[in-house]
């Protein structure tokens, strides 16, 4: 598997799990559970980050 094609497998696994970690934050929310709420929110930023770097290095 060439470099590219592992970026933009990384990239889109990143942003499809991120978008998992967003529903369960909405869900921990609705639910007031604000472990489960602090715990998705930070999957969330740290899967966004993952993304946007393999984004870049794709990009450039």
């Amino acid at each position: 598997m060439r470099a590219g094609a592992l970026d933009i497998a990384l990239s889109a696994a990143a942003f499809l799990c991120a978008a998992g970690f967003a529903r369960y934050y909405v869900a921990a929310v609705l639910a007031g559970d604000r472990q489960l709420a602090r715990a998705a929110g930070i999957g969330f930023v740290v899967l966004i980050v993952v993304a946007a770097i393999s984004l870049l290095k794709i990009l450039s």
